[in-house]
C-alpha cells in the first residue's frame, strides 16, 4: 500500500532537501540495484535462467521504485521553481491553486517550470521560428 508522506521546511531549504534525499537514494537503494543487475549477468552466464530472471524483476521493481521517487523530486522541485517565479513576478504565492500543491505526483517536464505568466521562456513555436 502507497501512503503520502509529506512534511515542511523553509522554501530555501527545498533544494538542499533534495540533495539528501537524492544522496539517500545513491547511498541506500541504488547498491541493491547493482546488486540485483550483477546476479542477473552471473545467472545468466551459468544458465540459471529462473535465478537470473528472478534478479531481473528485482532490478524492475528497484528501478520503478526509485522513478516514482525521482518523479516526486521533480515534482517538488519544479514547484519551487513555480513559486520563486511567481515571487519573482510579485503574484502571491498563497493565492494559487491548492490543488497544485497537494494534488498527486505527475511528472513534469522542463517546459512545465520554464513557463511564466503571459511568456513562454522556452517555447517550440519560436525555436521553430529562429530554425
Amino acid at each position: 500500500m502507497k501512503v503520502v508522506v509529506s512534511y515542511a521546511c523553509d522554501l530555501e531549504d527545498i533544494p538542499s532537501t533534495i540533495v539528501e534525499l537524492l544522496q539517500n537514494l545513491q547511498e541506500n537503494h541504488l547498491p541493491a540495484i547493482t546488486i540485483d543487475i550483477q546476479d542477473a549477468i552471473l545467472n545468466s552466464n551459468e544458465s540459471k535462467i529462473t535465478e537470473a530472471l528472478e534478479s531481473m524483476d528485482a532490478a524492475r521493481m528497484g528501478l520503478a521504485k526509485l522513478d516514482n521517487r525521482l518523479m516526486d523530486y521533480m515534482s517538488i522541485l519544479a514547484g519551487y521553481s513555480k513559486t520563486n517565479a511567481d515571487l519573482h513576478l510579485g503574484i502571491d504565492p498563497s493565492m494559487t491553486d491548492p490543488s497544485m500543491v497537494t494534488g498527486q505526483t505527475q511528472e513534469v517536464s522542463a517546459t512545465d517550470v520554464l513557463e511564466t505568466k503571459d511568456e513562454n521562456v522556452n517555447s517550440e513555436e519560436e525555436a521553430k521560428d529562429n530554425d
